[in-house]
């Protein structure tokens, strides 16, 4: 029979947390710790993408291999000319950031005709090229313009109309459409004679067929002889693109660096360096 003594001499069961102790917790000061802490997680990861791409499985696989393929234009004034340029510093940082060097760098020399190919062949894992998107299916560029040109007016004369001029472009380029956009908006007296390439383009000047050709700055700085002449005239800035195939990490890896160096002045640097004009529209 239970007496108010045996009650008293019941073992009492010790409690681990005293009554209203989530009470006298400092939760403002907890919670505020908790969402100061997923900022700065936060901010790492997106402050610091690159890491994040450069472990992934395809550059393992290219550092597995000992082989970064880069394709470059050739012969073009300041961007890859004679083993050195733009393009060429370019591929040096991408290949430093995934290897630690440039020792398994391999630079092969492309055209955009050529280039498409190659690639589909297996011989590149990126393009660097004063060219455009491929106009094949299963490749994409990146999300950021690694430069930016003028598009003008090569010629070997200056004329003060275009009136009854004839000028030559490289069919399906950026150079076309904002050739023809200028006649719409500014000289509808302008006939425009695409090409299928750059040598006919060429030709056709000589031959005096047409009156001027149309082309990227570096390229037309290229093709310059000694009687041609760049004519003042400002038809619009393109943008040059990395190419790889869809998907690519290297793409987002060169999207990621190319706003970096824009943002920190290295392309402007490197345009310096090889002579030509980066960013003319900014």
């Amino acid at each position: 029979m239970e007496t108010k003594f045996n009650e008293q001499l019941q073992p009492k069961k010790r409690r681990l947390l005293r009554p209203g102790w989530q009470d006298k917790l400092p939760i403002k000061p907890i919670l505020a710790a908790v969402v100061v802490v997923l900022l700065l997680t936060v901010l790492v990861l997106i402050n610091r993408p690159t890491a994040t791409v450069l472990s992934s499985p395809e550059l393992d696989v290219i550092r597995s291999a000992g082989v970064l393929r880069i394709g470059v234009d050739t012969d073009l004034e300041g961007m890859y000319k004679g083993g050195a340029g733009y393009e060429r510093a370019i591929a040096d940082e991408l290949a430093t950031l995934i290897f630690g060097d440039t020792e398994g760098l391999t630079l092969v020399e492309v055209d955009r005709y050529t280039a498409p190919w190659r690639m589909n062949d297996g011989e590149l894992d990126l393009v660097i090229m004063s060219m455009q998107k491929f106009p094949q299916d299963g490749y994409e560029a990146s999300e950021v313009p690694f430069f930016t040109d003028r598009c003008v007016i090569l010629a070997y004369g200056p004329f003060d109309t275009f009136s009854g001029k004839t000028v030559a472009v490289l069919e399906g380029t950026p150079c076309e459409k904002l050739l023809k956009d200028y006649v719409k908006s500014t000289a509808p007296e302008l006939v425009v004679r695409p090409a299928a390439d750059y040598y006919s383009m060429r030709v056709m000047l000589r031959a005096g067929t047409v009156d001027g050709l149309c082309l990227p700055r570096t390229v037309a700085q290229s093709m310059r002889e000694s009687r041609t002449q760049i004519l003042p005239y400002e038809l619009g800035a393109i943008p040059y693109y990395a190419i790889a195939k869809k998907d690519s990490v290297l793409l987002d890896l060169a999207s990621e660096l190319f706003y970096d160096w824009q943002l920190d002045g290295t392309f402007r640097s490197w345009g310096r360096a090889y002579g030509v004009e980066w960013g003319v529209n900014g």
